[in-house]
């Protein structure tokens, strides 16, 4: 590999197109499947409570799903609870993802801003339709801070409603460059630190050999806890979200 950055490149699989129609397979689209498939299997292990892997193993995404729902009840209100599966379900495919990423050989797809950026508009537009559903165009009080209404500043309303606008859909462009941007720095750290480790081992191979190795392996155990963290602060910053759909502040 003659550049870090070269781990992120996508490489296409099978070709399947023609002039109106690509369905080329690639490398991030298998992972993204491998993830799918791991979520499909999570989820019906927690629900008919089976012994997929080991009972551990069932406790901890179980007491995840707990953590979840006592989060979603503390931010929005336990009404809300319908949101939960959705929110599990994107937790774990993000970290899935990210933890995947961290496999040698492997391909870390939230890498990709077309990816993450992909999730978070879906996210903002799914979030904005169930706002207008539910509220009708009392939604849109939620780009008008409350006391403008009285004295000179009810004249400020339209500029600080397009301030307001603007910050919204600012959300799409944060939510997914956040995680990428984290995930893209570790790795790229990670991969020059395993080539100088692999350098250095060359020059000098019986002496000091366990510095890289030291390194390397403080690196990679940062970058597992990088990979917990952006699941769980896209998880989190979706809630707060959905909160402010749900209930307009």
């Amino acid at each position: 590999m003659y550049s870090p950055l070269e781990q992120f490149t996508i490489n296409p699989i099978i070709r399947i197109y023609n002039n109106w129609l690509d369905l080329t397979i690639t490398n991030s689209t298998i992972f993204m499947i491998i993830s799918i498939i791991f979520i499909i299997i999570i989820i019906t292990g927690i629900q008919t409570n089976k012994k997929i892997v080991m009972n551990k193993s069932i406790m901890v995404l179980e007491l995840t799903y707990i953590k979840l729902e006592e989060i979603v009840n503390e931010i929005i209100n336990k009404k809300y609870n319908n949101y939960i599966p959705l929110l599990y379900s994107l937790f774990i495919f993000i970290l899935l993802n990210n933890l995947l990423g961290l496999i040698p050989y492997s391909f870390t797809t939230t890498s990709h801003i077309i990816v993450t950026l992909t999730m978070s508009l879906t996210i903002v537009i799914g979030i904005t339709i169930i706002g207008f559903y539910k509220h009708s165009f009392k939604f849109l009080s939620l780009f008008i801070p409350s006391g403008l209404n009285q004295g000179f500043t009810k004249y400020l309303i339209p500029f600080i409603f397009m301030i307001e606008i603007i910050s919204y859909l600012a959300r799409i462009i944060s939510l997914s460059i956040r995680l990428a941007a984290n995930l893209i720095s570790g790795h790229t750290l990670l991969k020059i630190i395993a080539n100088f480790g692999l350098q250095y081992t060359i020059s000098f191979p019986y002496l000091f050999i366990i510095l890289p190795i030291f390194f390397i392996t403080g690196i990679y155990i940062l970058e597992l806890a990088v990979a917990l963290i952006q699941a769980y602060v896209f998880t989190l910053l979706t809630i707060t979200y959905i909160k402010d759909v749900e209930l307009l502040h």
